[in-house]
């Protein structure tokens, strides 16, 4: 019965906009969710393999640094999971970022929602809005528009948070930033990787550059484009994520 508090107190207000994600509430209106996110949330099939990795890898106490947190899903699973612990999210979307921290509200999460993007360096960036804000990225795109926003350096953002595990969902921008930074804090790390933006040789480089930081990747958690990394192999007990529907392993968003 643990689904049974969240779904009471919002039942009143179930419309099109408001979806029970397990014991998650999340509000995704459109504009400026698209129809194909709305439709697997309504399904219950979007990001449920990020977020059962996050409920499995965030342990009490954690302190978790979630980047492209989108609609702030994982950003919740991961302050249910640590408990007291930190969990720091970013998102580089201005209108997604203000719908997160309403759902991070909405459901009584303490997480910091940080309106940035993160990057190589430190500074403003070209960011490109798509309508699909699973789209939006720092590489141009059909029908994107492009913003300025500003930009947090990834190795600088790990010196301050110090974070046990890192959730990272950066559009490509996983190519750039792995290397420059001192991983020695993080023990557990879930990377949705995007080889159409950054091509399998970038993907392999992502996976070098973390082997180099002392991470292994934990094969049978991986799933799709969601790979897992860990530095000591405790990961190795958990279970793999079985969805409904597997087809080619990536579920949607």
């Amino acid at each position: 019965m643990a689904f049974r508090g969240p779904m009471i107190r919002y039942w009143h207000e179930r419309s099109d906009d408001v979806y029970v994600v397990g014991d998650i509430v999340i509000e995704a209106p459109k504009p400026p969710i698209s129809r194909s996110v709305r439709k697997s949330l309504r399904k219950n099939d979007y990001e449920t393999a990020e977020i059962y990795l996050v409920r499995h890898l965030v342990r009490p106490g954690n302190t978790v640094l979630d980047l492209g947190s989108g609609l702030g899903l994982t950003s919740i699973a991961a302050a249910k999971a640590s408990g007291n612990g930190r969990v720091v999210s970013y998102e580089a979307d201005p209108v997604i970022a203000a719908l997160a921290e309403k759902n991070v509200r909405r459901n009584g999460a303490h997480v910091e929602i940080r309106n940035k993007g993160i990057a190589k360096k430190k500074g403003v960036c070209e960011f490109y809005v798509h309508a699909s804000f699973t789209a939006s990225s720092f590489f141009p795109f059909k029908r994107s528009k492009r913003i300025l926003i500003e930009a947090d350096a990834f190795r600088d953002v790990i010196d301050e948070i110090q974070p046990d595990v890192v959730i990272c969902d950066i559009e490509g921008v996983e190519k750039e930033v792995f290397a420059s930074a001192n991983l020695s804090s993080v023990h557990r790390m879930v990377v949705e990787v995007h080889p159409q933006v950054i091509s399998l040789l970038g993907v392999i480089k992502c996976v070098r550059d973390l082997a180099v930081s002392g991470f292994s990747l934990v094969e049978h958690l991986c799933f799709g484009q969601v790979l897992v990394f860990d530095r000591d192999g405790s990961s190795l007990s958990i279970a793999p994520f079985k969805s409904d529907r597997q087809t080619d392993g990536k579920t949607t968003g």
